[in-house]
């Protein structure tokens, strides 16, 4: 904690000026804070005891207190004011920085350590209480590793129709990382494409160890006489999808071509469909709205594939999808085409 209150008035103190002597009170919890500083050591506040204290987490690290003073630089240097550490009581919450834009407000979180997707989202619900748009910035910590999906969810936002994830770069400031998923691959750009042809046979390798997902879907498609290696060529996703989803893309587009030739639907309906998938667990996104996203994307594909159209606010395909008999054939067929692509 960076901020403290000194004791007996409401004028609040940084850590770098707080004279020892004096005594200061949490900002939350109205209990004492002892300063602490050195030659080795960053300025900060700590609480002589947290029993009665929920508003803050103990054990800032250097990294943090220091990325945060380095962040009011940064946004005071493109225009915004920014208030460090302000105390909420409405909510019983202290963001590390409060950022205003002319008449728009936003909480920044610069996190550091482990933290679960539930805290996330009961943080970022209580800053929605007041009408606050919170963005989570990931440190150092985060960033020395390689981000796994779950790390992902949690903190991304929607962001200029995309999903997104903000990183602090120092000297560079936040810098905002796409999140695709193509093929099941993780860490791929917007522009990427996947091998439609490696993924049939990555599909028949899953079938023969008897994948959960997989077996779950021949069994619906095994009573319309069709099976998973034989979908038509439209489930397999070329282009990359806002990320999140733990099954295959494709999967998903099956059971979505299948409700669609059972007739025109409403978005919803489809929607519906999408929001039962397994997804990961999101923090500072709603799952529903990324749901959204995903599917919107999906379907302008399709719709440029000439696979559906819009027809009095109901998706329909635009002619009947072919189903193959086999692995064979398809693998034919895609051989085919892609031989095509490539002699034109």
């Amino acid at each position: 904690m960076y901020i403290a209150q000194t004791f007996g008035t409401s004028v609040l103190m940084t850590a770098d000026k707080a004279d020892k002597q004096r005594n200061y009170v949490c900002p939350g919890c109205q209990n004492p804070v002892t300063v602490k500083k050195g030659r080795l050591k960053q300025a900060h506040f700590a609480h002589t005891s947290l029993q009665k204290c929920q508003a803050l987490a103990e054990g800032e690290s250097a990294v943090h207190l220091l990325g945060k003073l380095a962040m009011v630089d940064f946004f005071e240097g493109i225009g915004g004011r920014v208030v460090l550490e302000p105390w909420l009581p409405e909510i019983q919450q202290r963001p590390d920085l409060l950022v205003t834009f002319d008449n728009r407000q936003v909480a920044i979180e610069f996190q550091c350590a482990p933290i679960s997707a539930e805290r996330v989202q009961r943080r970022t619900a209580g800053f929605a209480k007041l009408g606050l748009d919170v963005v989570w910035v990931l440190g150092p910590t985060y960033q020395q590793r390689k981000l796994q999906q779950a790390t992902l969810a949690k903190f991304a936002r929607i962001r200029q129709d995309t999903l997104q994830v903000a990183l602090w770069r120092g000297k560079a400031g936040i810098q905002w990382r796409e999140w695709w998923t193509v093929d099941g691959r993780v860490h791929v750009g917007r522009n990427d494409y996947s091998d439609p042809i490696r993924q049939l046979a990555k599909i028949q390798q899953q079938l023969v160890r008897r994948d959960r997902r997989i077996r779950q879907l021949q069994k619906q498609l095994y009573q319309q006489e069709r099976t998973v290696t034989g979908i038509p060529v439209c489930c397999h996703i070329s282009k990359p999808l806002p990320g999140g989803l733990k099954t295959a893309h494709w999967m998903l587009a099956t059971q979505l071509i299948s409700r669609l030739e059972k007739g025109p639907c409403h978005a919803d309906q489809l929607l519906t469909i999408v929001e039962r998938a397994e997804w990961f667990a999101f923090g500072a996104s709603s799952a529903s709205t990324v749901a959204k996203l995903w599917l919107n994307q999906l379907l302008a594909l399709w719709q440029s594939m000439g696979v559906v159209q819009l027809t009095n606010d109901r998706w329909c395909l635009v002619a009947n999808v072919h189903w193959f008999a086999d692995f064979n054939q398809k693998l034919r067929e895609l051989r085919s085409h892609v031989h095509t692509v490539v002699s034109k």
